[in-house]
């Protein structure tokens, strides 16, 4: 086992033992501790990332640890990546995020065909209106950023995982060729005291 699936793994043990007691376990039990969701491998990797990224960008800040618990229990994606990820949005970053999310949204309904349609069918009117409007917006842009960083994510560790399998194939590839016509230091110096008493 490389050195770094030895860091992860120890990380892991870390997490878990931060996980005993909190109101994550509480709530779901053991089950948070199948072994499923600790797997380390690529699609383990990739999938938790792409589910924590995806949930951190939607206004879900309350429940975004619980959603990814529950998401990484029924995808068995690697769950310390993914609460990881959620942890983008937090107290310091969620309000910016959110306000682009809102103007993404904007930009993509407003005045729109479907926007009008939608506010029919609610029958939303003044207050109730712009607060439906605003809700929709958010949405609508947080849907956009979640899907475009949870894509990137994946292709991210796809990528990374690949190259990281490349540099370790050709490091093994090297240990195992020996050098061609190595002559050791005792050899060259016999060599070269038979040539002088020649």
């Amino acid at each position: 086992m490389s050195t770094w699936h030895e860091r992860w793994h120890k990380q892991q043990e870390r997490f878990r033992s931060v996980l005993h007691s909190s109101y994550v376990h509480r709530l779901l039990g053991e089950r948070i501790f199948h072994h499923g969701i600790w797997t380390v491998d690529k699609n383990s990797l990739a999938g938790g990332l792409t589910m924590g990224l995806f949930v951190a960008f939607t206004p879900t800040i309350p429940f975004q640890m619980l959603l990814c618990v529950a998401g990484a229990l029924l995808l068995r994606v690697n769950l310390p990546v993914a609460l990881a990820a959620c942890w983008i949005t937090n107290p310091l970053t969620a309000l910016p995020i959110y306000i682009a999310a809102n103007r993404c949204g904007r930009w993509m309904l407003e005045d729109s065909r479907a926007m009008e349609i939608t506010m029919k069918m609610l029958g939303s009117e003044g207050g109730s209106r712009t607060f439906m409007e605003q809700t929709l917006y958010l949405w609508a842009g947080s849907f956009i950023f979640a899907s475009v960083t949870a894509v990137l994510g994946n292709v991210a560790v796809r990528l990374a995982w690949r190259e990281r399998s490349r540099f370790d194939d050709t490091r093994n590839d090297g240990k195992e060729q020996a050098p061609p016509h190595s002559t050791s230091r005792c050899e060259q110096g016999t060599a070269s005291w038979k040539r002088r008493t020649a």
